[in-house]
């Protein structure tokens, strides 16, 4: 799988015309795999090109006989990428563009990714059993120490799970740690497990767990001198999640009993509301938020974000440019303050929920993720 941002990032923006990002959707959406609505392009080509994206992407699509091909008679109509237009994608970005499942290639299942030892890899390594059920792995020369476990999943498979934490908090480390990892252990799939600061909007409580699609750095951008006035102009790169993750995510937004079954499990004080799944733009900086007009300038430019961290868009960047076969990305983060008056109260339960949901989520939706058919 290969993201849409690598393929936009690989041609000069003058050589983006519209049937080469039509293409390249159809490719990051792996409609040479099955079939897609010219809907999800749509969105695709929106989120990440905003008004330079095609005006019409129905037309194009019939446009580009040989390239793609109706699968499906709808209504909607419903279209595939051939090997055609593959080639001719390959062609045009450079890039090898595997269509392979190349399932062999990965050597564990689940690589984990925290920023801290204490809360997020404690509580992580708890959800999987306590620190007796991991066994410390790989080579004692990278600078990171690598921890495996086997989670258990529904229809009775085993997965290999790799969790290590970055040397520092920030988008750097996490990139470096992320990297490290992918190389040595080529997961299927990567999890940032952690905490964050949530956006006051749509009623979230501490505990609540946030999932960035797309994750945004905030601060990419140019400051200009205008009118005698500092202006910052943001030039954002977001990644978002792969489309099955996100399609299987879904089913757990709104009141699901999951999170009831999660807060059974902790001893401590909890949040009066029910705990409750976000998943929207999630802002990442080298830098700790106490002052929330901060997150209101942020929010200027993404208006629908749900929360701010320093982690989740270095990992995000670190998958999506290394080698097929790519893994998949997500980040599961828990609301532990709002960005104002900072303080360790609900840290752990932060930590605690979003160990806990990451790896339920694993533990029931694998075989949606990856069927053996």
């Amino acid at each position: 799988m290969t993201d849409i941002s690598v393929l936009m990032s690989a041609v000069k923006p003058r050589e983006r015309t519209d049937q080469y990002v039509v293409l390249s959707a159809l490719f990051a959406l792996e409609a040479h795999v099955a079939s897609v609505t010219a809907k999800p392009i749509t969105d695709l080509l929106k989120l990440h090109l905003g008004a330079k994206a095609p005006y019409n992407v129905n037309a194009s699509l019939r446009a580009y006989k040989g390239y793609v091909s109706p699968k499906e008679k709808g209504p909607p109509l419903r279209w595939s990428l051939t090997q055609k237009g593959v080639e001719h994608l390959r062609s045009l970005s450079g890039l090898p563009l595997s269509t392979a499942s190349d399932t062999e290639s990965f050597r564990s299942d689940i690589g984990i990714i925290c920023a801290l030892e204490h809360p997020e890899l404690a509580a992580v390594l708890n959800a999987l059993g306590g620190a007796g059920n991991w066994k410390e792995v790989g080579d004692a020369r990278h600078a990171h120490i690598y921890r495996e476990a086997s989670l258990a999943i529904e229809g009775g498979a085993t997965l290999r799970v790799v969790a290590t934490t970055s040397t520092s908090m920030g988008l750097t480390a996490a990139a470096i740690a992320t990297t490290q990892l992918v190389f040595q252990f080529r997961p299927r799939l990567v999890a940032m497990i952690g905490i964050a600061a949530g956006t006051r909007s749509g009623g979230k409580q501490f505990g609540d767990i946030l999932v960035a699609d797309p994750s945004v750095d905030y601060n990419s951008g140019k400051v200009v001198l205008a009118h005698g006035i500092r202006e910052f102009q943001p030039d954002p790169y977001p990644i978002s999640l792969n489309p099955r993750l996100r399609s299987v995510l879904q089913k757990y937004r709104g009141p699901h009993p999951l999170f009831a079954e999660i807060r059974k499990r902790w001893d401590g004080n909890t949040p009066v509301g029910s705990n409750r799944l976000h998943v929207g733009p999630v802002g990442a900086a080298d830098q700790v938020i106490d002052d929330p007009t901060r997150v209101l300038e942020i929010q200027k430019n993404w208006r629908k974000l749900i929360g701010v961290e320093m982690e989740t868009y270095g990992v995000y960047r670190a998958i999506h440019e290394s080698p097929e076969p790519k893994p998949r990305a997500v980040s599961f983060k828990a609301v532990c303050d709002f960005a104002a008056e900072k303080s360790d109260s609900w840290q752990e339960y932060a930590a605690f929920t979003a160990a806990e949901f990451a790896i339920e989520f694993f533990r029931r939706e694998w075989a949606s993720l990856w069927p053996t058919n």
